[in-house]
């Protein structure tokens, strides 16, 4: 009894510790992949399409800062012509609540051609915009633009689901600096490594086109 006490304390700890350090290793495993600027000499390499994950859009259909951060790094990674086109993955599922219009709705306010977008309406997980923009979409290359906290996560993701991706870090809103966005993201991030290597969630394959084309074909569920 004593030593079958001793076996499952040791492999607590042991389950413990490794769920403690798989965060940091994400952060670890892809820091040389993360650019900070457009300049010339520190910008990310050349790619498809600069892959926007969607976030929260406000009840006035208005993106929230957070989404608003990858937005604006996203146009400029496209005025740069570092991407040629912009590929935005998000939640619209729910009649009543629509990400994707949202960001391409901005996206073409601020000077991105109509056809340079592409809509992917069932990104409801990072797990799904990345394997779904390998697989529906036809992305070999991608530029990964989000808030720095999140991009370890999609690009550990992108690279498992057959993505060469680099990131570009968005302007942060205050909430991703708070630590509810830290725990939750801590969670997300272990669930990302429990879906690669264990649970292979199934994802709707369905729809989309490939980037190559003219992205107005995408925005129509």
């Amino acid at each position: 009894m004593f030593r079958l006490l001793r076996f499952a304390l040791i492999l607590f700890f042991l389950v413990g510790f490794i769920s403690a350090l798989i965060p940091f290793y994400l952060e670890w495993r892809t820091r040389a992949l993360l650019y900070r600027t457009t300049e010339a000499h520190g910008a990310p390499h050349p790619a498809q399409v600069a892959l926007i994950p969607g976030a929260s859009v406000l009840p006035n259909k208005k993106p929230s800062n957070t989404l608003l951060g990858r937005l604006r790094a996203g146009i400029e990674l496209y005025n740069k012509n570092i991407v040629p086109k912009l590929l935005l993955s998000g939640d619209n599922q729910d009649r009543y609540y629509d990400e994707v219009h949202a960001m391409r709705d901005y996206c073409l306010r601020h000077g991105v051609k109509p056809e340079d977008i592409f809509l992917d309406h069932k990104g409801q997980r990072t797990y799904d915009t990345m394997l779904r923009a390998s697989q529906v979409f036809g992305v070999k290359t991608a530029v990964v633009v989000s808030q720095e906290l999140y991009l370890p996560r999609a690009l550990f993701l992108a690279e498992a689901l057959g993505l060469k991706a680099e990131g570009y870090v968005a302007e942060a809103s205050s909430f991703d600096n708070t630590w509810a966005a830290w725990g939750r993201e801590y969670l997300a991030r272990l669930k990302s490594v429990i879906d690669i290597y264990a649970l292979h969630p199934q994802v709707d394959l369905d729809g989309g086109r490939n980037v190559s084309g003219d992205g107005r074909a995408t925005w129509q569920k």
